[in-house]
């Protein structure tokens, strides 16, 4: 019994004790809220998230070499010339011309030694920020869709660079530091002696086109097509327990929360998002535009395809990226090939776009095509009363889609003209008999 009194006091010690390290612990404790964001709701994903440098890519290049040009819209030319612009250190970025003509623009294309990268679109300076090393911190808003270089004086690690706009008729120069200028034009100088030559089809007060003078081959695709209007349902609403959907025709659904709505058209195999409330008229800068659409569609994985930004209207807050395969176009009346974005009050205001992507080639479908030169294509319009060739923007080889409302697609490769952004195919009806694939 003499030890009880002893005993009891060594175990309100330890208890008193743990009760301080149990006070200290809830005190201090701190819950891993990474985790719990992680394990609360799983991210959804609809395709691969790609980089800004992916949405930004040429479409051509042409070289000139002893007063000839050569040319190529091969996409792996076109991805080998991106991976050379990384790195670049661009120096004295500045303007030289807000008044640009189109007889100066020739010229300079015309300059021997010096190369001509075309974009499908305006691309804001910002945009190359990942890819270019800009020495001026405050870049330009304003847009860029060729870039002129001129690499008569590599052997001194120096080249000079024009980025021309055609919205803005705005010339910036600039000069290249670079240490593997060697390097520069042995991988993307020196093959271009052997591309297919092009010829310069010149336009009285206009901007000269650069046609290739062979012809083309072109593959006939046929694919398999993966549709996920559900999936799209899943991210753009934000509370799925609030969707609402009505069927509104044999081809139409309509899906709404009472703060947005979502259309599904089975038809042309599209989706519309709209959240009202957004809508602004406020006019937001291309770089911020650029960025904000990008991530937008990049977060859940948007750019399901090679999709490429191809036209932007900063007065209506609008870009869209063209739908491409195996680095040509995809043209349609038939189904959407175009992701659309209109950017509203710190979000987004309207969506529109494909919900389906490509998922195999059938290859056993698979045909070679020929296709008239780009030569006689320009000859063939030269004769038409309703194509001008002043009108025109560009003359592309591009693939036109059809489908049977199934989940099959063909790609057929003919030729288009692009006017103000427009796409028109030139059938054998239009050219009066071209035969070769046009059909």
């Amino acid at each position: 019994m003499k030890y009880i009194e002893p005993v009891k006091s060594v175990v309100l010690f330890l208890l008193v004790m743990l009760s301080v390290v149990l006070t200290f612990m809830i005190w201090t404790y701190t819950p891993d809220y990474k985790f719990i964001e992680q394990t609360e709701g799983k991210e959804i994903l609809i395709g691969p998230q790609k980089e800004m440098k992916d949405v930004i890519r040429p479409y051509k290049a042409i070289y000139r070499f002893d007063k000839e040009f050569t040319g190529t819209v091969s996409n792996s030319a076109m991805v080998d010339i991106m991976e050379s612009f990384q790195g670049w250190n661009i120096l004295d970025l500045m303007p030289i011309d807000n008044n640009l003509k189109a007889d100066s623009v020739n010229e300079m294309i015309r300059t021997n030694n010096s190369m001509t990268v075309f974009f499908p679109g305006e691309i804001p300076y910002s945009a190359f920020n990942t890819i270019f090393q800009f020495a001026d911190k405050e870049l330009p808003e304003t847009t860029f869709n060729r870039m002129i270089i001129d690499w008569s004086k590599y052997n001194n690690k120096e080249l000079q660079v024009f980025f021309l706009s055609g919205n803005n008729e705005l010339l910036m120069r600039s000069h290249v530091s670079l240490e593997n200028a060697n390097q520069f034009v042995r991988n993307i100088i020196e093959p271009a002696k052997t591309y297919s030559t092009f010829k310069e089809v010149e336009r009285d007060g206009f901007i000269s086109l650069y046609i290739a003078n062979d012809k083309i081959e072109s593959a006939k695709y046929t694919y398999f097509i993966e549709e996920k209007p559900e999936l799209f349902k899943d991210v753009l609403f934000t509370n799925l327990n609030n969707v609402v959907r009505t069927d509104e025709s044999a081809t139409t659904e309509k899906y709404h929360d009472g703060m947005s709505r979502m259309v599904i058209d089975s038809k042309a195999k599209s989706l519309t998002y709209v959240y009202p409330a957004a809508e602004s008229s406020v006019r937001i800068e291309p770089s911020k535009l650029f960025t904000d659409s990008f991530e937008f569609i990049n977060e859940h994985g948007g750019f399901t395809d090679d999709y490429r930004l191809v036209s932007s209207s900063t007065s209506n807050n609008q870009l869209d990226y063209q739908l491409y395969l195996h680095g040509l176009p995809i043209y349609s009346d038939q189904a959407i090939n175009r992701i659309t974005t209109v950017w509203g009050d710190n979000r987004i205001f309207r969506y529109k776009r494909p919900y389906f992507s490509f998922e195999k080639d059938i290859t056993s479908e698979k045909e070679m095509k020929e296709l008239p030169s780009g030569s006689e294509i320009v000859e063939k319009i030269k004769k038409l009363n309703n194509i001008d060739l002043s009108d025109i923007d560009d003359i592309v080889v591009g693939f036109y889609l059809t489908h049977d409302q199934s989940t099959i697609v063909t790609l057929e490769p003919c030729w288009f003209v692009i006017r103000n952004g427009i796409s028109t195919k030139l059938t054998p009806d239009i050219l009066g008999g071209v035969k070769n694939g046009l059909e």
